[in-house]
């Protein structure tokens, strides 16, 4: 039966032509609800809520460290990154640039520093063919239309600006915002003069480090929920999943709201006493009295958070567990689990 276990909804009310992964597929995620479960409606709402889930919250720089990279692929090409943020000289705290970390190792943008007296540098994203990536930049350069996204940081000078270019968008690097204004005039002049046409480039080295900022919002919590019950779904079945003693937890799930009904637990791990893949996620749910409780994990033992997904449960429920050890692409229950392990 179609008929969406989020907003229970059936069609022509909203369609379903799209699987909802239990774990999602940016860290992994391999299995899947039946297409008729989760709407095409709710799936698209759920969009952004993930894409912040792995890029902001504080799986992300687990994952920018160890992967998987874009809807979970291994190879390196695939890698995911970080949001550009201020990258900082070791030795030199006081030297800035703005870039990026993938896989452990942070990377430089092209951009260029600019004092407001007069000076304009280039740095280089790498020392491959720095000539050409002046060429490139400047190009971009004639484009500019003052539209970026702003990185406020009180270590750069109060006298100059960085603005950098990757993948497409502008990024624009200052601790005086009243210096916003003279931007576009400064790209202009850099433009007009053809500041680094012809300029051989120098190459220095530098042992960086990365400010990153992460989030613990309501979207984590909602979508640390939204995997557990995705998962009570697939083994308990559709019907069980539409059961109203969960339409408090599927609301906010959905609508978002105050957050009743999840937390992190410090330094609690899951499965104490079995041996696990270290990167795995996990996560278990149980019943305890009356109530009825998921516990979830990133990256072993990482961000251990419990769910509160009804307080009113009478039925019985044995314990269930799911493991996602996504880097070698398996997925189990938590009895599977165990009994690959008795099988070594």
């Amino acid at each position: 039966m179609k008929y969406c276990i989020y907003l229970k909804k059936s069609e022509p009310e909203v369609s379903f032509s799209s699987e909802e992964h239990i774990f999602p597929a940016g860290i992994g995620g391999i299995k899947k609800l039946p297409s008729e479960y989760v709407s095409d409606d709710c799936n698209n709402d759920f969009s952004s809520i993930e894409l912040g889930f792995m890029r902001n919250s504080l799986i992300s720089l687990p994952r920018q460290f160890f992967g998987p990279g874009k809807r979970g692929k291994l190879a390196s090409r695939y890698a995911t990154k970080s949001s550009i943020s201020i990258v900082s000289n070791v030795d030199d705290p006081n030297e800035i640039e703005l870039g990026y970390i993938s896989l452990g190792k942070p990377y430089s943008i092209s951009q260029i520093k600019v004092n407001i007296n007069g000076t304009a540098k280039f740095i280089s994203s790498s020392i491959d063919d720095a000539t050409k990536q002046i060429s490139d930049f400047s190009s971009n350069l004639t484009k500019f239309a003052n539209k970026y996204i702003l990185i406020k940081e009180e270590k750069f000078a109060d006298d100059e600006f960085t603005l950098g270019f990757h993948e497409g968008n502008w990024y624009l690097g200052l601790s005086n915002e009243e210096n916003q204004s003279q931007v576009s005039n400064f790209i202009q002049k850099i433009i007009d003069q053809k500041s680094f046409e012809n300029k051989t480039p120098s190459v220095g080295t530098m042992q960086p480090k990365v400010k990153l900022s992460m989030q613990v919002d309501e979207g984590y919590f909602r979508i640390c929920a939204k995997i557990i019950f995705n998962y009570i779904a697939s083994i308990q079945g559709q019907d069980f999943a539409l059961k109203k003693c969960f339409d408090p937890l599927r609301n906010w799930i959905v609508k978002g709201g105050e957050n009743h009904f999840a937390e992190l637990l410090s330094g609690q791990a899951l499965f104490k006493g079995i041996s696990f893949p270290p990167q795995a996620h996990k996560l278990i749910i149980t019943k305890v009295d009356s109530s009825l409780i998921g516990y979830i994990s990133f990256y072993g033992d990482s961000f251990s958070t419990i769910v509160y997904l009804c307080d009113d449960f009478t039925d019985p429920f044995e314990i269930e567990g799911f493991i996602c050890d996504w880097e070698n692409r398996r997925e189990f229950r938590l009895l599977e689990y165990i009994n690959t392990l008795h099988e070594r």
